[in-house]
């Protein structure tokens, strides 16, 4: 959903430099200044069908959510989850059997745009091992039959790509509660709770060194307090490494603001508040959205910076192509080289330390980073929640 205008000056890689800038006009805002929010190195991530290959749609009228072919866009991380040919039940064809063809495909495209994270979400169990009603055709999730089952994916997909550092136990499993509404997780909560016990039982015994995050939600409404408790009586959720919720349709000039009308009830703050009352954290969008036609010369960027100031680790922007009227489309990056050039700034801020952050009337943000001194830069989904920026100096 997106497009915007102006750009203001900037430096190499992601460090927008405000030396040679034009003048501040009354519209910009100092929007932090302070010894340094670090930036993940895996900053600069997507959820995308389309970016990893491009297949017809089975009913052949029009590509499978997809840019041209040739399209290429550096990231950092992309998220698995819902892509075409890389479900569960599409690759391992009978216990034991795994087809690799479509996930080679995939990296191939992925390493070669720069790509050296992959987060794996536990969707689509083949049919072998479903112990409910499925619908394939919605990416559902469950919990498998037995853990050997869940056991054998994982060891299986995590040793042939090693870039797969990251599993995120479900998907959006709210809405209005697990196992109803639009909840993608098709269960009871105490289902959902030993799919999290496999998971993380799973890396400690076979010694796997990546995250696990908890389960996503959709980020507004009851998601939020329900979220809170569910892992309030998960006696384990201290083990996740990271928290997603889905920050749809909010906008970079309102983040950090509460729920509400201009927030579009995305509800980052209480989410925050209330996982650090839990002694919990960091948050991560893993899935992000616009309304269409909200997004211009860079939201993109803004957004992404303006959300790690608020203690978001990590932005994976839903679906790099689409046809511009629903709540994937990020302007048409394939066609639209302003947007191409806004994620790769993102990608390009991993790493980074940011120092300063002036927001402007259009276009990017002006933003001051500077490389990370040895060991400074926290890894992904590590670093605290920033403190308060300082906003309208």
């Amino acid at each position: 959903m997106p497009a915007w205008i102006f750009r203001a000056c900037h430096a190499a890689v992601a460090c927008l430099a405000l030396a040679g800038c034009s003048p501040r006009t009354p519209a910009q805002q100092v929007l932090y200044e302070g010894p340094g929010v670090a930036v993940p190195t895996d900053f600069g991530c997507w959820h995308d069908t389309g970016y990893v290959v491009n297949w017809p749609k089975q009913g052949g009228q029009d590509l499978y959510h997809g840019p041209d072919p040739a399209f290429k866009v550096r990231a950092n991380r992309v998220r698995l989850y819902g892509m075409g040919g890389l479900e569960w039940n599409a690759t391992e064809k009978a216990p034991g059997t795994f087809d690799w063809t479509r996930w080679d495909e995939a990296l191939a495209k992925l390493r070669s745009t720069g790509v050296k994270h992959l987060t794996l979400n536990v969707y689509n169990p083949p049919k072998f091992a479903l112990r409910h009603k499925h619908e394939y055709s919605k990416w559902e999730m469950q919990l498998p039959l037995e853990r050997a089952m869940l056991d054998r994916w994982l060891s299986a997909v995590t040793q042939r790509y090693p870039e797969i550092d990251a599993i995120e136990v479900a998907n959006e499993v709210f809405a209005p509660g697990i196992g109803s509404g639009v909840s993608s997780f098709v269960g009871t909560s105490d289902e959902l709770a030993t799919l999290a016990d496999w998971v993380l039982d799973w890396r400690r015994r076979t010694g796997w060194t990546g995250q696990v995050w908890a389960p996503s939600i959709p980020g507004f409404s009851d998601n939020i307090p329900a979220m809170l408790d569910w892992l309030r009586k998960y006696p384990r959720a201290k083990e996740f490494d990271a928290f997603p919720l889905h920050l749809y349709h909010l906008m970079p000039e309102h983040v950090g603001k509460r729920q509400g009308k201009e927030t579009v009830y995305s509800a980052l703050v209480e989410f925050r508040e209330g996982l650090a009352a839990l002694g919990l954290g960091p948050m991560i969008d893993s899935e992000k959205g616009f309304q269409p036609g909200t997004v211009r010369e860079g939201t993109l960027f803004n957004y992404a910076v303006a959300s790690l100031l608020q203690g978001v680790q990590l932005t994976c922007y839903f679906f790099l192509g689409s046809y511009g009227n629903d709540e994937t489309n990020l302007g048409q990056p394939f066609r639209n080289a302003w947007a191409k050039e806004d994620l790769e700034a993102v990608a390009d801020l991993a790493g980074r330390v940011i120092t300063k952050v002036v927001t402007t009337p259009a276009g990017r943000w002006q933003v001051t980073s500077v490389p990370a001194a040895a060991g400074a830069a926290r890894p992904a989904a590590s670093s605290p929640v920033p403190s308060k920026p300082a906003v309208g100096r």
